[in-house]
């Protein structure tokens, strides 16, 4: 795929994995953290932009989860410079995020908003389809739908990239997530035209 730079985190057995990859004539990437949920890089442009970048596959066991936060919230107090995390939350942060299933928990919402909230972090406008995983069939009924993929960043990174938006794309037949497309600005004319992309490795669905 063109790609020269790669940083990964290797899968445990079907679950998990993650791949940041980047052009050298575009990005340079260096390592600051892996981790089994996460990879933490710094990345600098051509342009002379620097910034953090976490790429997040967040564990379907909730208290794994929550040792995930605590990680980020240690880098959060540590960063003075623009930070953008994404990936695979396994977490929604509104009930509306959710479709068909069970009952969704109120406060496991409020728990992942609190966390992002904590990191400084907000969620970026996204455009495209609203849930981005499917699930399977609840109880021969209505099958289970939630947007667990996001981009979250900090206030540094939102005014480095004032137009920079979330898009959903369409899923592929192999996959049960819809992939997400950081765009960094509108316009194809503008410096950044091309999309900052990642990869999950492998999916081991929720």
């Amino acid at each position: 795929m063109g790609f020269q730079q790669f940083i990964s985190e290797t899968n445990i057995g079907y679950v998990g994995g993650i791949s940041v990859a980047c052009k050298e004539e575009e990005l340079e990437i260096s390592i600051g953290i892996k981790d089994e949920q996460y990879v933490h890089v710094q990345v600098k442009s051509k342009q002379g932009h620097e910034w953090l970048f976490t790429a997040v596959y967040a564990s379907p066991n909730e208290q794994k989860r929550r040792g995930l936060w605590e990680k980020l919230k240690i880098i959060a107090g540590t960063i003075n410079i623009s930070w953008l995390v994404a990936g695979d939350f396994n977490d929604i942060a509104f009930a509306k995020e959710k479709k068909g299933g069970s009952i969704v928990s109120v406060r496991k919402c409020k728990i992942f908003r609190d966390n992002m909230e904590e990191c400084n972090l907000t969620n970026m406008q996204t455009k495209g389809p609203y849930y981005t995983w499917r699930g399977p069939i609840y109880h021969g009924g209505q099958r289970i739908y939630e947007r667990l993929d996001r981009a979250i960043s900090n206030e540094a990174w939102r005014l480095m990239f004032t137009e920079a938006h979330v898009k959903v794309l369409t899923r592929v037949d192999f996959s049960d997530h819809h992939p997400i497309m950081i765009m960094l600005h509108y316009s194809k004319y503008e410096t950044y035209n091309k999309p900052f992309r990642f990869e999950k490795c492998m999916d081991g669905g929720t």
